[in-house]
């Protein structure tokens, strides 16, 4: 029989429980404050200012369905503005031109654009890898911006499409700057969720695991392609809804919404938040759109120049990005290291930290150990582990 405790000493994991549960409370202190005054800011800030945080959260959408495979894939794609000028443009020509105004209609079309397109370009791209399919999604995103501009008949040409008003749900809202800004953030975080899911869910970690070590993962018998497929294809949804979300908040559309200038103002997000977060491009857009609108206040020419200084800032200073950075300092702060003190956060290069690498090398052996009866893919995979220890 074990000797009881006596009544007066508490067993060593009841007193720390008390030590655990504050330092939880106090690591996720700074998404309840975001998310509070994300919640509040139509209370007492000025309409443009509402207008500025609709932007932010829409660009902040986007950037994490470049990261899905820019972080997670490490597909470096350079044609992202064009998936989200796809479904803007065709919001706009089926409400001016077709005169379809039901946003139950309107918006899935325009998303089911989005992913077809992805489909093509990911059909044609994925063919190659690293510098050879930025190289091809660059030709693609600059083919979608010659065609919306030499196309005027159907969309403006370099006028663009106005005259589209906030969505039509069907029934008795009236939107104006403050009931979109909560519509957009409702879109935006039930997204965000899926996404979050998508990342941690197998699929996530074998696409990790692809990016990190594409041999062995064709050994254990991945379908590597067509798994990046899937993710190219899950990034242009949700490039989608980032572009219907915009159109309805510009209210109009134009070619410079399509080109290049986008395409490289995401990818900057993405670096300057983190690559591989998720988060991080939230923290980019906010960023970089922040700094946009108080630079332009002022100047309007030079803004990109002191963008320019912030990117070698950030990459100097931040090299995981602002994201990582912030989340290992606060976790010093609190005193709440988890996975040997890694932050967890992934580098440029797109190296896993602490949780992420051990569950995706848990799912690779997995994979191995049902792939035992395999002779000849377990000597793959023994060749593949000798050459690299």
């Amino acid at each position: 029989m074990s000797a009881k405790r006596p009544s007066g000493v508490s067993s060593p994991a009841r007193r720390a429980l008390p030590t655990r549960l504050g330092s939880r409370v106090a690591y996720f202190t700074p998404a309840a404050i975001i998310l509070v005054f994300l919640l509040t800011l139509p209370l007492f800030l000025r309409t443009d200012y509402v207008s500025l945080f609709t932007k932010i959260i829409i660009f902040a959408l986007l950037a994490m369905s470049l990261d899905l495979v820019f972080g997670y894939s490490g597909l470096w794609c350079f044609g992202q503005a064009g998936l989200f000028g796809v479904a803007a443009y065709t919001v706009a020509i089926l409400v001016v031109k077709v005169g379809i105004t039901s946003f139950w209609i309107v918006a899935p079309c325009a998303v089911g654009v989005a992913v077809i397109t992805a489909a093509l370009f990911g059909v044609l791209g994925l063919r190659s890898k690293e510098i050879y399919f930025m190289l091809i999604t660059f030709a693609f995103g600059q083919l979608i911006y010659v065609a919306v501009y030499t196309t005027s008949k159907y969309t403006g040409g370099s006028n663009g499409l106005t005259g589209i008003s906030y969505p039509d749900l069907g029934f008795a809202v009236h939107f104006n700057e403050r009931s979109y800004y909560y519509f957009t953030l409702v879109a935006v975080v039930i997204a965000a969720i899926l996404l979050y899911k998508i990342i941690k869910s197998p699929f996530g970690y074998s696409l990790m695991g692809i990016r990190d070590n594409e041999i062995r993962a064709k050994s254990l018998g991945y379908n590597t392609w067509a798994r990046r497929f899937i993710a190219f294809i899950l990034s242009g949804f949700f490039a989608g809804v980032a572009g219907v979300l915009y159109v309805y908040y510009r209210n109009n559309i134009a070619p410079s919404d399509v080109g290049l200038d986008y395409s490289g103002l995401v990818i900057m997000m993405v670096i300057i938040g983190g690559v591989g977060t998720l988060w991080g491009g939230v923290v980019g857009s906010a960023a970089i759109l922040f700094l946009q609108y108080f630079v332009s206040l002022y100047t309007t020419q030079r803004w990109p120049l002191i963008l320019g200084c912030l990117f070698i800032a950030a990459v100097f200073l931040a090299k995981d990005g602002i994201y990582p950075r912030f989340t290992k300092w606060w976790k010093r702060v609190c005193r709440y290291e988890t996975n040997g003190g890694n932050g967890g956060g992934q580098d440029m290069r797109g190296k896993p930290g602490g949780d992420t690498y051990q569950r995706v090398a848990t799912l690779f052996r997995g994979a191995s150990r049902n792939d035992a009866g395999n002779g000849e893919r377990d000597e793959a995979t023994s060749e593949v582990t000798s050459s690299d220890g």
